[in-house]
């Protein structure tokens, strides 16, 4: 269980000192090593960094992210056509407005099912750029209420009652000038200095993926973190955060041997930007089956198969569902599509994207531009493997020495500009959905660095297996005789062997969809709480930390 009771009696000496403050009542303490988990801005005036770290945390820009969970009225059995609708017009702007929702109900019991009920619960999304001063929650929450009845992608109307929102900082990341300056690879360079490690999300990249593969690369053999862990494994370290990121760094530790660990944790509560809320009712008919909402850390892809089977000790109870046709996920073609092609206002995903590569590519939208569409769709991503390889040399999450090609050719370009120098535009239907929904910026303005950081091979795998399958469907054919079709139009041998190589992957006897989207039935935070229970961590909640000394 987790243990909080910080009045310990084994002797605790180290070369860093740390005072901290809980409920009126100050404390301080020795520690071998500190792992600092959480934004390393929020210990600029408590720590004694010195000159080239602060100048690095200085460089990191966020955006703010505002989620709201709300009770909506179905005004008419059967009248959502989605479960999850997203309006990359909203988001482009950056200004807070409401991008998105996800329905939970529908996520939870289906969309067939949640159109039968009364009430449903959903999640809204809004974000705001880096460029202005952060916004309050109840600014977010005016924008909210001002919107929602003229936006006419949403289909509750105004009657709906919040229940809980969450407003954080949100994607700390560099500008495209500091990239090409190799500010990320200045900072894991400083890793194991003063015996301090970083393995906040500002690190590498937001995601609780991206967390976990930023810390195996710290801890793999022979770098200077694995030279930076104490020798004796009951010497005591701090990790100050137990947010995502201090949570799974205390599980790489404890699997390590290292059994004398504290989380400093400032905030009332475990979990970071996970914010999972358990919700009894609404029910549908018959069932008493509670609904998990996320107000933060949601999704999964195929890229995180490693880190869900590294802790699988960790989801008793909890599985994967995928985003499929029970929930409908839709996009709002507003701005987005030719006026020739008349799109509904909101489109079917599979739908959208290939309708927006064909905007893209000069085509029509007929039977056979949609094959010639989804041909030279495949193409692109295939290209992409290709590209993410040579620039990051298969690394994960990110390469661990400075990708000069990438940096000379490439570190001033957003996403955008990246796929458009590489002809990769019909991807822009694919990514929009993959990349933006996240809560990671817009294509055209985040660095192209980050899109490749989160977009890596594995994603993209699945997606052109999850295509072939819908394709060979659509057009009554075996996967075998597709790809056959396939190879015809692709000219480059080693994309066609790329190609057969996937396509091969395929389980041929019964193909089903491969879920590129999923979450967890009872979400994200019952993963930490297994975590914090089956590990015994000893987290210090409301530890307000006042000053860090560290002997160099």
């Amino acid at each position: 269980m987790q243990n909080q009771n910080d009045d310990k009696s084994k002797t605790i000496n180290g070369p860093i000192s740390i005072n901290y403050s809980k409920a009126g009542v100050s404390a301080s303490r020795n520690y071998e090593l500190m792992v600092v988990a959480c934004d390393p801005r929020k210990l600029e005036n408590v720590c004694d960094f010195n000159a080239k770290e602060l100048s690095i945390f200085k460089q990191l820009k966020n955006f703010t992210f505002h989620t709201t969970l709300m009770t909506v009225r179905i005004p008419v059995p059967g009248h959502q056509t989605h479960g999850v609708i997203f309006a990359p017009y909203q988001l482009e702007k950056m200004k807070g407005y409401v991008y998105g929702f996800r329905n939970e109900t529908a996520k939870t019991f289906g969309l067939k099912t949640a159109n039968q009920m009364p009430v449903n619960l959903v999640t809204v999304y809004q974000l705001l750029g880096p460029e202005k001063e952060p916004y309050t929650p109840e600014q977010f929450a005016a924008i909210l209420k001002d919107e929602l009845p003229t936006l006419a992608w949403w289909p509750f109307g105004t009657d709906y009652t919040i229940e809980d929102s969450v407003t954080t900082p949100y994607f700390d990341h560099f500008s495209s000038p500091d990239l090409k300056l190799g500010t990320p690879w200045e900072w894991l360079n400083l890793q194991g200095e003063n015996k301090t490690l970083y393995v906040h999300a500002s690190t590498c990249f937001e995601s609780a993926l991206d967390c976990w593969g930023y810390e195996n690369m710290l801890l793999a053999d022979g770098t200077n973190v694995r030279r930076a862990l104490p020798q004796n494994k009951l010497a005591p370290i701090a990790i100050i955060g137990a947010g995502v990121s201090g949570l799974l760094f205390a599980v790489k530790l404890k699997r390590l041997g290292y059994t004398n660990i504290d989380l400093l944790e400032s905030t009332d509560r475990y979990g970071g930007k996970t914010h999972t809320i358990k919700k009894d009712g609404p029910y549908p008919m018959g069932s008493d089956q509670p609904t998990y909402c996320e107000l933060g850390t949601c999704y999964l892809s195929p890229a995180y198969d490693a880190m869900v089977a590294d802790l699988k000790e960790y989801q008793v109870g909890n599985k994967q569902i995928a985003f499929g046709d029970n929930v409908k996920r839709g996009i709002v073609t507003t701005d987005q599509l030719p006026a020739s092609f008349n799109p509904p206002l909101v489109m079917d995903y599979s739908e959208y994207v290939l309708r927006k590569a064909e905007a893209e590519l000069d085509l029509g939208s007929g039977k056979l531009d949609d094959f010639l569409a989804q041909a030279a769709l495949f193409e692109e991503l295939l290209t992409y493997i290709f590209l993410h390889h040579h620039y990051f040399g298969g690394s994960f999450p990110m390469p661990a020495t400075p990708p000069q090609a990438f940096l000379e050719s490439h570190a001033d370009k957003n996403f955008s500009e990246f796929l458009s120098f590489h002809g990769l535009n019909g991807m822009i239907g694919t990514l929009q959905y993959g990349y933006e929904v996240q809560g990671y910026g817009v294509l055209d303005k985040i660095p192209a660095y980050y899109g490749l950081v989160w977009i890596n091979p594995p994603i993209i795998e699945a997606i052109i297996a999850d295509a072939f399958i819908q394709l060979a469907d659509d057009f009554g054919i075996t996967i075998e005789d597709l790809l056959k079709e396939i190879l015809k139009i692709i000219k480059s041998k080693d994309l066609r062997e790329l190609l057969e190589w996937i396509i091969n992957g395929i389980d041929k006897e019964l193909p089903k969809p491969i879920p590129i989207v999923t979450a967890w039935t009872e979400g994200w935070g019952d993963i930490w709480n297994q975590i914090v229970e089956k590990e015994g961590l000893n987290i210090i909640l409301n530890a307000k930390v006042s000053s860090i000394k560290r002997m160099s």
